[in-house]
């Protein structure tokens, strides 16, 4: 047992270098802060950038997300590990549940801002190369379980990027079986998050009901819907790629901050290409607003081209605060009525 444990984790050791040799060239030169929350990932994420780079390389840091009436003694457990490992640690407490209140957002949501916002924040001070975090397949299948029950297009089945600007996740590729197995045969200790197990979270339901049951269907439904998500993204990858050319010759910047688009141009696209197209320039204008106003939703988009389609003049108000009108040849793509109104007001 103990030698299958030891192959297992030589396997996973590569595994692990070969990912990050691929996503990022330089490795293991460069200075990483690691994601730490203390969870059985986050703890293996942790050990194996330790065994792969200097130690002043690697910064661990942990967010009290104040949820819990143990979160900040998790929060001294963190910085005992990375102590012991003779690492430089960074700690700091967030009242998610206030900052969810004022932001307007799902508590999921607002952990994950504040989270965020933490260690970009640290990366900067430190000087650092890259944010390294724990998400691994299991989170990749729950993902692109969440947003098709949510009925999103070909985009967000891409999932959870494996490189997003400075933040990389190098064990996407890793089930939790996998990363379990590594911390028994390693001998590691982990925190749970008793939250974790509460089905009242979507994310957690879909863990403990939806892919147990497809489990069924194909034992290795995690790895598919990794592979999935691949896919998408490099399709992705095009579509952003000849979206850049397509605004580049129908799309003007105005100067009050809204967008200009050639109107005969959009309906000579495809269906396709005038709903991505929309899409992004909808994406573009920012909300003034605590939550940053409603994301652009698919009846947005259609509500968008079936203006468009009558050919009427004046405006229509979208859904989320945005709003497009017709000018002569051109649709203006701006905020809403209601937030012009509050500034003219």
């Amino acid at each position: 047992m103990l030698s299958q444990y030891k192959n297992d984790i030589e396997r996973l050791k590569a595994r692990f270098q070969a990912v990050m040799a691929r996503i990022c060239p330089s490795f293991p030169k460069g200075r990483f802060l690691c994601a730490f929350s203390g969870g059985p990932d986050s703890m293996a994420l942790l050990s194996l950038l330790a065994e792969n780079l200097p130690k002043e390389n690697l910064l661990v840091a942990h967010l009290d997300h104040a949820l819990r009436e143990e979160s900040a003694k998790e929060a001294l457990w963190a910085g005992q590990v990375a102590k012991k490992m003779g690492l430089a640690f960074k700690t700091a407490r967030r009242e998610v549940k206030l900052l969810a209140q004022e932001r307007g957002k799902g508590l999921e949501e607002a952990a994950r801002k504040a989270r965020y916002e933490f260690l970009e924040g640290e990366l900067s001070l430190w000087g650092g190369d890259y944010i390294v975090t724990a998400h691994q397949a299991d989170d990749q299948a729950e993902t692109i379980i969440l947003r098709l029950s949510r009925g999103v297009g070909p985009g967000g089945l891409a999932g959870i990027p494996e490189v997003n600007g400075r933040i990389i996740r190098p064990l996407l590729g890793l089930t939790r079986s996998e990363i379990l197995t590594y911390l028994s045969g390693s001998e590691l200790t982990w925190l749970e998050d008793p939250s974790n197990s509460d089905p009242r979270f979507d994310r957690n339901w879909v863990r403990l009901n939806i892919l147990p049951a497809m489990e069924t269907l194909n034992p290795a439904v995690k790895t598919a819907l990794g592979r999935a998500a691949s896919l998408a993204a490099a399709e992705e990858e095009f579509w952003q790629s000849w979206l850049d050319r397509l605004e580049g010759s129908l799309v003007a910047n105005l100067s009050d901050g809204r967008f200009s688009l050639e109107a005969a141009g959009l309906m000579a696209l495809t269906l396709a290409e005038r709903r991505r197209l929309v899409g992004r320039l909808l994406r573009r204008i920012k909300i003034p607003s605590p939550g940053g106003g409603e994301p652009v939703s698919f009846q947005s988009v259609e509500m968008f081209l079936d203006y468009v389609g009558r050919e009427q003049e004046g405006g229509v108000d979208l859904p989320g605060g945005r709003r497009v009108q017709r000018q002569g040849r051109f649709l203006h793509i701006g905020l809403a009525s209601r937030y012009l109104s509050a500034y003219s007001g």
